[in-house]
């Protein structure tokens, strides 16, 4: 595959792959990697599979055990419970950090943003992908905004495990217009210019987000 070759070192390229083909659903929880077939698949050597092996590892996507070799790292409810406190305490603080810097043309790119997700509510299926950029795109806004780089940085490792969680569960129309509406209830906090109620609207979204994925996780027996 010739474009595993063009721009990033090989080893991040591969993990790139592996890891949207795990957010993906193409690899299941529990789901074995083999080097061998992954080096015939992508038509090269094991080395390289074999260090991106290790970076999805440090990352949380694949587990590797002695004389087992890799495999898909199973997500818990306690893993998602763990990754959702730390996130709405982070984003909430990353959106109250926004507010001094927030201007009129970022609300309403957020507004923008926030209409797709009015548009993927009415499709009947196929919305994972469309729901994930969008989300990122619309929380990245107020992200970045708090010109925080050691925050951003940190949200930016956690957005590979959310986009997995999500894409694991999110499946259904009903979440994309309760985060239609949520969002619009941000976009409105932050017109107020009121940093504790931009924190607060941003960590009950999330909270709301974490119970909706608990139950699909519960239901699914996770």
């Amino acid at each position: 595959m010739e474009e595993l070759l063009e721009t990033k070192p090989l080893r991040e390229k591969i993990a790139d792959k592996i890891r949207t083909d795990i957010i993906k659903g193409v690899y299941k929880d529990g789901d074995r990697l083999v080097e061998p077939k992954l080096a015939e698949i992508l038509g090269i050597s094991r080395t390289p599979i074999r260090e991106a092996l290790r970076q999805l590892e440090s990352e949380g996507f694949v587990e590797i055990i002695p004389r087992k070799g890799a495999i898909v790292k199973t997500m818990t409810l306690e893993d998602v419970d763990n990754l959702y406190v730390i996130k709405a305490s982070l984003e909430g603080l990353a959106a109250r950090q926004a507010v001094k810097y927030i201007k009129d043309e970022d609300i309403e790119e957020m507004s923008k943003i926030n209409q797709r997700f009015l548009y993927i509510a009415n499709k009947s299926s196929d919305i994972v992908e469309e729901y994930l950029k969008y989300n990122i795109d619309f929380h990245n806004i107020f992200i970045k905004l708090s010109h925080n780089e050691k925050l951003v940085e940190i949200l930016e490792g956690l957005s590979k495990n959310f986009q997995r969680i999500k894409g694991m569960l999110i499946t259904k129309s009903d979440r994309a217009l309760k985060a239609y509406e949520e969002h619009n209830e941000i976009i409105k906090a932050f017109k107020s210019k009121n940093a504790e109620l931009v924190e607060l609207k941003v960590r009950w979204h999330i909270e709301n987000s974490w119970n909706y994925i608990k139950e699909r996780m519960t239901s699914y027996g996770h």
